[in-house]
Parts: C-alpha cells; structure tokens; sequence
C-alpha cells in the first residue's frame, strides 16, 4: 500500500508511505457479545492503557478529561520520536480477517505503522480530529490468528495520534465484483518454479476466499525485491495486452520491464482489502520466442501477484497524415522583408523565415513544415479544438493568408511580424493559426484563436498537433529522448528522459508545459513548451518509434490525478472568440541551451518577481525547523536555534552579506502571540532576520462551520473550500481541503494572516500547497472558469497582502505560473537521506534551467545533516544544495550533539559556501538517466568552472569526467581544486574522481 501522508498543516513530508499490512495486538479486556452471536458480529476491544500492554521510548499512558469521552479516562500518548504501543495477548475465537477500529485523539493529521505478530507493518495516514480533546476513529483490516496476537503501532520515528482503544470485529472479504475478468490469453502463475525472486520477494499462500489461481501468490515485493517472469512465450513479435491479477490494499506503484527493454513505471490502484483480486491492464512488446516480465518495486512497497495474462493484440494504429509535398506551394507571387526576417506569399501557400529556421505553410493541405538550417525537422503540422465535435485546421474547405494579414511587432522577445492563416468553412466558426517570428531567435511561437457568432465553450484547445510517421525527424539518432515534465513537485513527482521510442501506454507520458525531443549523444534537439500560463494547464501527448515522433499534441485542457491532482476535468472556457496557450517551438544545437532559453523566454511574457523594500537580493541562508522539530516546534528551541547561529554559524561564513533567516515552519502556532513577538525580536537581537509559514489555499481541519479567521465570522471554512457542480468538497489531497482562491473569505483569511506576520516583522515566508489553488472546480468568482485562472488571482491577491516585504518561497506549487514567488522548491520534501539527495537532483537534472530565468532562486529544500547516515551522504547533502540554485536552509536540531558537530563541519567551509551564494544551478552533463539523477553537473561561471560529482550507492565508485563532453576546457592543462580539501592536481582532457559510497565531491577548474 503507498498511502501518501502529509504532516499536519505542515510543510510537504508528504511521505510516500510504505505499507503491507497484516500484523495486529491488542490489550486485554476484550468485550464479546452474549453467546450465540454471530462470529462476524462479536466485537472484541482492548484499552491502550492496559497493563499487560507494551510501551516504548516516550510513549505513556496519560489522563483524558472527562469531556474527552476516553473509555477508562485514560490513553496512550506521546508516541513520537521512536516510540511504540504493542497490544499484547489480543484473543480472539478464530483466525481470519478483521475490521479494526482505533479510537484516538489528534489535532493534527498524523500516521502510524501497524505490524501484527511481528509480520511486515503497514503504514496509516490519519486525519486529524477536530482538536486535541476530540476523539475520532479509523478502520482498516488485518489478519489474525486464533488465539493470541499481537499488535503493534509504531511512530517510525515521525509523530503518531494518541491512542484511547482498539476494537475488533471478523469481516468477510472477497473478490471486488466490480473487476472486470481476465481475458482468454495464456496464463503465466507468479508462483512457478520458472521464475526469479529476489529480495524479499516470497510465495505466499492466498486465503480461500481471495480465488487466487493455485491459491498461491508473491509477495512481500519491497525495499528492493524483483519477481521475474521467465518464459513467456510469444508465437510471433507484436503487441500484447498484459493483465496482472493482483492484491493491493492500497495504492501501490511496480515498474515493468520486458526483457531487457526500458522499465516502465505504473501505479496499480487500491483492491477493496489485502483479500480482494484485482485486474490491471497495459500494453507490452514482446519478441518470438521466449521473453521475460520483471517486477520490480524500486525500493519502494508493490502489490503481491497472483498471476500475468497475455493476450494477442495489435499496435495502436498511427493513421497517418500523407505529409509528402507540403513544400510544393508553388511560385512566389509576393514577399517582403521585415529586418531579417522575410515573409513570401506562394501561388498555395506562404513561407516564413528568419535565417535560422523557415515555417512553410501549405494552403491546399492545410499543414506545416518546420526547417532549421535548411532541415526539416517537423512536417504535418496542424490545429485542432474540441467543442461538439473536434475541428481540425487541415480539414477546413478553406486556408487563407494574404500579405495585408502581416503585422509588425515589438515585444520583449524582440522585433518581429505576427502572421495570420484563417481556416474558413461555412457553418463552422473560424479557426485562425498564428505565428509570430522574431528575428535572431531560434524559435516562434504559434497560437490559436477560434472566433464564433454565438458563444462557443471548449476546454480543448491544440495549437500544435501532428499525426504523421516521422513527423519529428531530428535529424540525429544515437540516443533520442522525449523529456517527461511533472506538473508540480508534489508527491516525490520526478522528471522522466523517456526514450523516443514509446508507443504503448503514452498517456503514462504527457508532459506538463513543455518537453524536449534530443538526442543525448549529440545533444540536439527540438524544445517545445508554453510561455502563457494564464487559463490553460498545457500538456503534450506523444508517441513514437524508429528515432522519431509519429504523433505529436500541444494542447490546453490537460489534467490528470496523478499530475495535476484533478479529480475534475479542466475548466471550460467560454465566449465568442477563444484562445489557446501560445507555445514556443525551437531547434538547438544543444537542447539544455533550448531548455534555458523556453525559461528565459517564459520570463519574458511574465517576469519574476522582484525585490522590493529592502528584501535582500541575494541567496537565503539560515535556518528552517521543520526538519529538526516538525510538530514539536517550541520558543525555547528557536531561541536556541538563534542563539547557536550567532554563536557558531553566521560568522563561520554560513550567512549571505551578514543575512541569516531563522525559520518556523509549520507549527509555529505552537507559540503564543506573545511568544512569536518575542521570538522575533530575539532573532533580531541575534542580527538575524525572521521566516514564517503559511498555506493560502488548504484546509487541513474537518468543521465545515469553523469560522474563518480574518472575516468576523462572516464566513465558515464550508463557504470557502472548492466544490464540484453538484456542491460536493474536492477530495482531499495530501490530507487537505482545497480552498477556492477567489472566494473573499479565503482573501480576507490570507489578510489576516500576512498583517499578522507583518506586524510581527518576519521577513521571510515559506508559502506550502499552493497546487491546492490551481484545482479545477466551481470557483465563486463566476468570471473565473479555469483552475489556472483562480490560481493568477489567488497569488496575485497574495503578492498584493504581502506588498513586497518578504522573501517569498513558494514550496509544493506548479512550475507554472511562475511570477509570484522569489524561489520555488524544485523538488518535494528532502529528508537528508542519500536516496532523497538522488530524487533531489533528477529535479536538478531536468529542472535547472527555472534557475535565474523564472525564478531568482531554486529551492533544494533544507539541510538536515544528521539523517544522512554517513559523513559522506550528509556531505553529499550539502553539495546537493550548494549546486542548485539555491535556498541554503540548514534543518538540524542544535540540541543534538552529533547535529551540532555535523553543522560546524559542513556548512562552515568558506570555499563550498561561496559556490553556493552565487545562486546558479549547475547544468546536467548527461540527460539519458530516464527517471534517476545524472552524477555529474556542471556551473560556468566567468573564466572559471565547477564541477560537482555524486556517487549515490554504498559501494565505491570510480567516475570520468570526460572535459570535452562536459562543455570544459580540454586541451589544455587545468588546475582542479577540491574545495572540500583544498587539495589541489592537473589534469588534461579529462578527471578520474575516486569516490567512497555515498560521496560526493565538488570542484573549481581553472585553466590559464
């Protein structure tokens, strides 16, 4: 089960949480009903605070007050930190399935992990209750074993309700009638002699009820476990529908792999318990012969397997555009020069050119050609929208373009011309495709405007379509690429270079806003994105085989529950004339230049936000407590945090021009008003600057008549949470309502709460679950009918609360709209770990380019050193932040002794640390790495050169850095200084790096 939890109001430890649950004890005291009841209605319960009860670390058992409702006015609590609560001598009258009930108290959303009878433990996400002297429950199933049991609730080292009891009754799973049945292919039993299993991978036995085939399964597929299937047999080469037949208590994810094909990553949904079968189908490529399917849980928590089917089918079918012959437009009959740019009009067709690249229009066929350098890149380009029905451009009786259509423009992409084709057919509104060309730019843009006598309503619109084999040639084929871009950076999201070659289950593969199309190798490539981000989510569906792209979809309209977070589809805009997004379309040499010239290009049409009184420009260094303390936020410990920076940090070089912001994540309502006035004044008094928290756009509580603060009462939180058409709130994500941005209850609560901090002088904010705000739903503004609309206006009104007086830190938010915030973390929630210093840096990999062109800053998030593990991933850590861009937060607790000496070592290196105040992102130097993090980056800057590589396993490593493929002076001698060390060597052409496990070191190369 991959339940994902987000901690309390509290910064993103959305935690992709592991779970495979079957492990359950509980205390004596059991209450069964009289005799001759049912066994299925029997209902056992057990008090938390029984004495033949276990309690570990800082659990207790403590009193409730009377209005609590607590059964025996006692419970358990203080479970944090590494502590536990088993259940002991749990009896019950037979083994089997049973629904759990556990009665508990938190004022804030929190998890435990259950494991019953010392089996593998399941981890739970609780909401919270209504406060901290309110009880609520929460049911799930475990299975039992006649007699006695065990039960144990473990923190895992987090922070876990407090418990009152438990109560037990027998369930009757079965299989879910909703699943569809398998189909009639050859069957392949996950439990077969033939196939591998490693790691903890195990034949399991299925209860009788379940209907596994042989009534065996695998499972116990985690932490780096593989199931392989070995001879599958295929009579001839083709496409395959693979129907996995699978128990998941819980959402799960498995990557898929084919013989020695790329693995294919998949997110299997929730079957109706840990007893219930369920189908999930995909397509797959097999060769004749034997083949082989692996299963693998990359480390992570997978469903167990009961059995593969596979059935014959066939590919999906391209239907492809007869793209030939769109440059033979005839003669030229007329043309004219804008600077450099020139446009000619054609006896069936017009072209367009800037020196650098020429779109060529076809008027009979109605489709584009795109050439850079004389090389067609892109032929059979086209526009569609959807309202009754789809309209395609090319399909229209009519595509027209005259010379008078031709505008000059002048705008912060330079001078240019915008040039119209209308696409004109009786009884169908005008489709008019736009392009404006710029001269010197390796790119243009194209858009497109549908205009209407009546109201027209879409929430559909493509300005870049192609359905053509081979309509994306790039001209090179060592190892070509689509890049994969994730919408926000919630839920651990990672970029993914997919290979080109991808056309089974491409809707795994849309693309948020942009994407590149490269080859590796050579590093060319066609770059692709949008740069208005005003109404549309945009996405881009692909496919292709044989090195290039056979179907191509820009489009505005895109969302998706694992992406966007929609349970909704988007928004549908409406009136007589209708736009879509405008997307830029360029070809470079070296795709990673055409990725930084899409941000610079974005920055154009909506600059970054600004600095503004007397907020410091350069890099934020300090200190964040979200990582030290979480929930457990204190005066006392920011008073010590401040005083063990001016004391240790802030003149030992880990200050930015003498700045230090000390930070109060979430919880920092733990203090009183008077406590944050006086924890300011202190970290003042300290020459330290103060950071606060805040979520403008989620509700984390459940009274729906809760008054809003900031709005006298006029409103509840039930007036302001976004609803669907029908009224109903949105599910929750990441364990919150979401707020309706443009709902003045939701304005006047983010006044309230920006006075506040204000008047308090912090100046600093951390701004978390801002995607909440980009939801699609019925928003009460009715002009707004976009989730992206709400979402401008929500940050808008923000910006203007705020008035320019604090450094803002957008952390969980879309890429885009990118104009609100000073710095945006580039990734989820990074707890120090060295697997979380790998995630950290695929963000990096594919994302460096926001650095410096929509954003001022990248954030890493924080440093918590002590949870690295080893020296040298806490190192690796610091390294990590210094190359990205950067927000340099440490997160460590001052009072922990093995904290304090990891900081003194780590962040007080004058060397490391100028690196980092430079905030500019290293680039990758490789980008084939699909959903992992390339380990060697590098930064230009000035005559000088930096180079930072990462070993991420545990074992030593040898890397090369090549100096000629990594962009580095190459022949001739360079110094190398580690910056770690001081040490200092030559080298020519390229470096050897001898790396211990999980090290990573970070150098300055200059050459004379």
């Amino acid at each position: 089960m991959m339940n994902k939890v987000k901690y309390g109001r509290g910064v993103g430890m959305l935690v992709a949480w592991l779970l495979l649950f079957q492990t359950a004890v509980f205390a004596p005291m059991a209450i069964a009903e009289a005799d001759g009841t049912a066994a299925n209605e029997t209902v056992y319960a057990f008090e938390a605070e029984a004495a033949s009860n276990t309690l570990t670390g800082k659990a207790e058992v403590k009193s409730c007050e009377a209005a609590d409702g607590c059964s025996g006015n006692q419970l358990v609590g203080s479970l944090w930190g590494g502590s536990t609560l088993r259940f002991n001598d749990v009896n019950v009258a037979a083994a089997g399935v049973y629904k759990m009930t556990v009665h508990y108290i938190s004022g804030d959303p929190r998890s435990f992990a259950v494991r019953v009878n010392g089996g593998p433990s399941d981890l739970y996400a609780l909401p919270k209750t209504a406060d901290w002297n309110t009880l609520g429950t929460y049911e799930l199933e475990i299975e039992l074993a006649q007699g006695a049991n065990t039960i144990l609730f473990d923190d895992e080292g987090g922070y876990s309700p407090d418990i009152d009891l438990i109560e037990l009754q027998a369930s009757e799973p079965g299989t879910d009638p909703n699943e569809p049945p398998l189909g009639s292919g050859q069957a392949y039993e996950a439990e077969s002699s033939l196939n591998t299993l490693s790691g903890n991978a195990g034949i399991r036995a299925c209860k009788a009820e379940t209907a596994c085939s042989g009534n065996l399964k695998v499972g116990d597929i985690w932490g780096g476990s593989k199931l392989q299937f070995n001879q599958i047999e295929a009579e001839s080469e083709g496409n395959y529908t693979l129907a996995v037949s699978y128990i998941s208590g819980d959402p799960r994810s498995v990557s898929i792999k084919v013989n020695d094909g790329e693995p294919e990553p998949y997110s299997l949904p929730a079957t109706a318990s840990w007893d219930t079968l369920g189908l999930f189908t995909m397509e797959v490529k097999l060769q004749a012969g034997s083949n082989t399917i692996t299963f693998d849980d990359n480390g992570g928590w997978s469903p167990d397997v009961d059995k593969i089917e596979l059935i014959r089918s066939e590919a999906p079918g391209e239907n492809p555009d007869d793209v030939d012959g769109i440059d033979n437009i005839g003669a030229q009959v007329a043309a004219a020069k804008f600077g450099s740019i020139k446009v000619a009009q054609h006896k069936t067709g017009l072209t367009l050119s800037n020196g650098i690249y020429q779109v060529t229009y076809n008027t009979d066929s109605g489709l584009a050609a795109y050439d850079w350098n004389g090389k067609t890149v892109a032929k059979g380009i086209y526009s569609s929208i959807q309202l009754d029905s789809q309209l395609d451009s090319k399909k229209y009786a009519e595509h027209i373009f005259t010379m008078k259509s031709v505008e000059k423009i002048k705008d912060g992409h330079g001078k240019g011309v915008r040039v119209t084709i209308e696409n004109r057919q009786s009884g169908l509104p005008t489709m008019k495709q736009v392009y404006q060309i710029y001269e010197g730019k390796p790119y243009f843009l194209i858009s497109q405007q549908v205009n209407g006598e009546q109201t027209l309503t879409t929430n559909e619109m493509s300005p870049l379509v192609l359905n053509a084999a081979g309509g994306i040639d790039i001209g090179s084929y060592g190892d070509n690429r689509v890049l994969v871009a994730p919408f926000d950076n919630d839920a651990w999201s990672r970029y993914q270079a997919r290979t080109i070659n991808t056309n089974l289950n491409t809707n795994n593969y849309i693309s948020s806003e942009l994407t590149a199309i490269y080859d590796n190798t050579s590093r060319g490539g066609l770059v692709i994105g949008s740069v208005t981000h005003d109404q549309w989510k945009t996405g881009v569906s692909w496919s292709g085989s044989n090195d290039r792209l056979n179907k191509l979809k820009v489009y505005g309209g895109f969302t998706s529950p694992s992406s966007t977070h929609d349970t909704l589809p988007h928004g549908k805009i409406t009136g007589t004339t209708l736009t879509s997004p405008q997307i830029l379309v360029g070809y470079y040499a070296d795709y990673r230049d055409g990725l930084e010239s899409f941000g610079e290009a974005n920055a154009v049409v909506a600059p970054p936000l600004s600095f503004k009184h007397g907020v410091p420009k350069g890099v934020p260094v300090g200190w964040n407590s979200w990582g030290a303390y979480e929930s457990s936020l204190s005066y006392d410990k920011v008073v010590a945090v401040s005083d063990f920076f001016k004391k240790n940090m802030q003149k030992s070089s880990f200050a930015n021009k003498g700045n230090v912001y000390i930070n109060m994540d979430s919880y920092w309502d733990n203090l009183s008003e008077q406590q944050l006035k006086q924890a300011v004044k202190v970290i003042n008094k300290n020459g330290q600057k103060a950071g606060i928290y805040y979520g403008p756009f989620v509700y984390w509580g459940e009274n729906m008549e809760q008054p809003v603060e900031g709005t006298n009462g006029k409103y509840t939180y039930g007036d302001i949470i976004l609803r669907d058409a029908s009224g109903n709130p949105l599910p929750k994500v990441d364990g919150a309502y979401a707020v309706d941005p443009t709902h003045p209850g939701a304005k006047q609560r983010m006044d309230y709460y920006f006075k506040r901090f204000l008047d308090y002088g912090f100046e600093y904010i951390k701004i978390d679950f801002l995607s909440h705000g980009s939801f699609e739903g019925v928003h009460y503004d009715p002009k707004v009918q976009t989730g992206i609309q709400a979402y401008n206006q929500g940050m808008a009104y923000m910006n203007k609360s705020i008035g320019g007086k604090m450094f803002i830190s957008a952390s969980i938010a879309p890429l885009f709209p990118s104009q609100y915030a000073h710095a945006r973390r580039i990734s989820c929630d990074i707890d120090g770990t060295l697997g979380r210093t790998e995630y950290q840096l695929n963000n990096l990999t594919y994302g460096w380019w926001q650095n410096g062109t929509i954003y001022p800053y990248t954030d890493p998030d924080y440093m918590t050193l002590v949870k690295g593990g080893s020296y040298a991933a806490s190192q690796s850590r610091v390294n990590s932040a210094v190359i990205s861009g950067t927000v340099f937060m440490n997160s460590d607790d001052v009072n922990d002794p093995a904290a304090q000496e990891l900081m003194k070592q780590l962040l007080t290196n004058k060397q490391v640390n100028e690196v980092a105040l430079k905030g500019k992102a290293f680039k990758p130097v490789e980008g084939n790495t699909g959903t992992a993090s390339a380990d060697v980056f590098v930064l230009k800057d000035g005559k000088d050169y930096y180079v930072a590589v990462f070993n991420f396993t545990n074992e030593a490593a040898v890397k090369t850095v090549d100096f000629a493929h990594a962009g580095l002076p190459h022949a001739a001698k360079a110094k190398v200084t580690d910056l770690w060390t001081n040490e200092t060597t030559q080298a020519t052409g390229s470096l050897q790096v001898d790396l211990l496990g999980a090290q990573s070191k970070l150098f300055k190369i200059t050459v004379k």
